[in-house]
């Protein structure tokens, strides 16, 4: 079998085994750069997010990798896509992973996926992610191939075409967020994050700003995505609501410290009174079910739950230096350790040319 980059010629039978995939798994694409979810009921809203044939042209796009595995009777057996999330170019994120149900195909996804890692290694990328739906039979070949669980999101939807949205009887804890709160926000982020992800996600505000949410922080007042944040007295909460289109719903994302109980529910309650009317979806992770309890109540339901799965090669590793004093160093009292034949030699040197120094010394 051989894995080999993608050409023109073979976009045809990608997106055929791109739609048999689809089709053997009831309509619910197999792999999407924000995952799908199960329900029939989603489908329309996700399938504009899934990659597909307009989605992998051009392929000369630095951007995107697109990996084919052919074998010479079967022809294409599978396919294996990344590309390089905003802000991380030391990173690929893998948006699609689609084989044969042959025995060609299960064996080009682990060919695939090793091909991918090597290609990324030779070009200075170290780590690896994808989301994968909690049930899906991918989970475990990326297991096996070094990725781990570095997060479980739970994907919340709330169908509401009523349009009618109650008013307030409390004194409104929202303002309009304004650039200069961005600061603030990285900090609140920092606060209600676990370290590990966010020394992953972001390690500094700069890279945060481009990488969160997919470049939101980045566009604040550049688009129509309206931001929200809570003061008490300091940002205890920062909401962006991004209003609905054709192919998907409006998309709220939140975080919210959790001290206050009360102030928590009143600035979700906001939020959720600033949502359009019609279908809107969160996507929250598991560090944050105080926040799906609290949507849950007011009307969102759990409709996927997808894995992010993460793997990191090619550690770093500081390496010492060639030392380069002219002065011989002491070894401290107390730590005993083994010299190497050339420095024993060196130190030697050293010694019996002090006396010389000092009898030119006295001249």
């Amino acid at each position: 079998m051989n894995i080999r980059s993608a050409s023109f010629r073979d976009l045809a039978r990608i997106e055929e085994l791109y739609r048999d995939t689809i089709s053997e798994s009831n309509g619910v694409a197999p792999m999407a750069q924000d995952s799908p979810v199960p329900q029939a009921t989603l489908l329309r809203l996700w399938y504009a997010l899934t990659k597909s044939l307009s989605s992998l042209v051009p392929l000369t796009d630095s951007g995107d990798t697109l990996l084919v595995a052919e074998d010479a009777k079967e022809g294409i057996v599978g396919f294996i896509q990344a590309q390089t999330p905003p802000g991380r170019p030391k990173a690929w994120q893998i948006l699609n992973l689609c084989t044969t149900g042959t025995a060609l195909g299960h064996f080009a996804r682990e060919r695939l996926i090793a091909e991918l890692c090597n290609r990324g290694l030779s070009v200075g990328v170290h780590r690896f992610h994808v989301r994968v739906p909690r049930d899906h039979p991918l989970v475990s070949v990326f297991l096996e191939h070094g990725f781990t669980q570095f997060a479980t999101e739970q994907i919340l939807y709330r169908d509401d075409t009523s349009g009618v949205h109650g008013e307030s009887t409390h004194q409104a804890v929202l303002r309009a967020a304004r650039r200069d709160d961005i600061g603030a926000i990285y900090l609140l982020y920092l606060r209600t994050t676990p370290s590990h992800v966010a020394g992953f996600e972001g390690p500094s505000l700069k890279s945060w700003q481009v990488a969160y949410a997919q470049g939101l922080m980045a566009r604040m007042g550049h688009d129509d995505v309206k931001h929200f944040v809570a003061e008490n007295p300091g940002l205890v909460a920062w909401a962006a609501i991004r209003p609905p289109s054709a192919t998907q719903p409006a998309i709220l994302t939140l975080m919210c410290e959790g001290h206050d109980a009360a102030l928590r529910d009143k600035v979700i309650d906001e939020v959720v009174r600033e949502l359009p009317a019609g279908p809107a979806l969160c996507v929250l992770r598991h560090y944050d079910s105080e926040l799906i309890r609290a949507l849950q109540q007011r009307g969102f339901a759990i409709y996927g739950t997808q894995l992010l799965l993460v793997c990191d090669l090619g550690a770093k590793v500081r390496l010492k230096q060639a030392a380069t004093r002219k002065k011989p160093v002491l070894v401290h009292a107390g730590l005993a350790r083994s010299v190497p034949p050339t420095s024993r030699s060196a130190s030697l040197r050293v010694l019996t040319t002090a006396p010389e120094r000092s009898e030119s010394s006295r001249s």
